[in-house]
């Protein structure tokens, strides 16, 4: 009977250990049995090396969900395809949770285009340089378009980016491959040849009338330099800056005189006092007048061009005898009045 009893207690024992580990479970892994999730997807067109089942999916650094599935598309989508008609899509699986993401999405998927037009992408990053990597979902400034898909996405589906870290690898990886294709010793020999053909030109070249050069160059700055001080230190200079300022100061003094600003309406005034001058009837009368006796010279002076002609002939004649007459008088002051003109003789006698 003792011996029934302990195998009871024994029983009893074990019963309680295995309800105390399930009740550890349940506490420790109840938020993953309650918590809803919403799968999302992407493609990769480059290698997700370091990326495995399990890796975390942030958005800006906060922790979504993780990767539960890695594999290429054609596997679930392209079955129907031959071979080489198949995308080599890489296609990443991953949970997420619906309180952070998947209540918006589902219930409003217009938003999750909307986000994705402005640049919401699916990266690679790496996690430091322990060589693993986790899904980064961000705004990409200047996003690359889609990848181009002819299939439905059977999950909620957000376009990939290039990695950062595989841009670097693939430019580290071109550089080595056109470091590799160059002939580096042609490189060096080419800059060996340099290097003697420019000890050569050294060589040649005479340190001492360099510097002889040098020298005289120096002394005609220093010349130059003193002839300059002397011409800005000249009274000329100075009397002429201080014409300068002051002539300045006078500009000011006439441009702040408060006259200047009557000027306008000044000039405007004399304007109008001329114009009413101009158009008064006294005026238009002595214009009038003015032009009734232009009229009758013209008429008086019409007819008379011939006369006038005469006349000017008549003067032009008289003039010449005039002329003459004077000539005369100049030669024999005393012939014109009383005596003849002395005949002239020769030699003077």
């Amino acid at each position: 009977m003792s011996q029934h009893a302990n195998y009871f207690r024994l029983g009893l024992f074990i019963l309680a250990a295995i309800a105390v580990f399930l009740g550890i479970v349940l506490a420790l892994s109840a938020g993953q049995v309650f918590r809803q999730t919403v799968v999302l997807e992407t493609y990769f067109n480059e290698s997700v090396q370091g990326l495995d089942s399990g890796s975390a999916v942030k958005y800006r650094g906060v922790q979504l969900g993780r990767v539960t599935n890695i594999s290429f598309t054609w596997a679930r989508y392209e079955q129907d395809k031959p071979r080489s008609q198949r995308r080599q899509y890489v296609r990443v699986e991953s949970e997420v949770e619906a309180a952070l993401i998947g209540s918006v999405v589902e219930s409003d998927p217009e938003r999750l285009q909307q986000a994705i037009e402005r640049g919401l992408r699916v990266r690679i990053a790496p996690v430091g340089i322990t060589g693993t990597a986790y899904l980064e979902i961000d705004l990409v400034e200047g996003a690359p378009p889609p990848l181009p898909i002819d299939w439905t996405p059977q999950h909620l589906y957000i376009p990939s980016a290039p990695s950062s870290y595989n841009q670097i690898v693939r430019g580290a990886q071109n550089f080595l491959v056109k470091l590799d294709r160059l002939d580096l010793e042609t490189v060096f020999a080419d800059a060996q040849r340099l290097l003697v053909t420019a000890n050569a030109k050294l060589d040649q070249v005479s340190v001492d009338k360099l510097a002889s050069n040098a020298d005289a160059t120096l002394k005609e700055v220093r010349a130059a330099a003193v002839q300059l001080n002397k011409v800005l230190g000249s009274p000329e200079i100075t009397q002429a800056t201080k014409d300068l300022a002051s002539a300045a100061a006078r500009a000011r003094e006439i441009l702040a005189n408060p006259k200047l600003d009557k000027l306008p309406e000044d000039v405007a005034a004399t304007a109008a006092s001329l114009r009413e001058v101009i158009e008064s009837p006294q005026v238009k009368s002595a214009l009038a007048s003015a032009d009734r006796i232009l009229r009758r010279l013209d008429e008086l002076t019409a007819g008379s061009d011939a006369d006038i002609a005469a006349a000017l002939t008549n003067l032009r004649r008289l003039s010449e005898n005039l002329r003459d007459l004077t000539e005369s008088l100049k030669r024999y002051p005393g012939g014109i009045l009383s005596d003849a003109p002395r005949p002239v003789r020769e030699g003077g006698k």
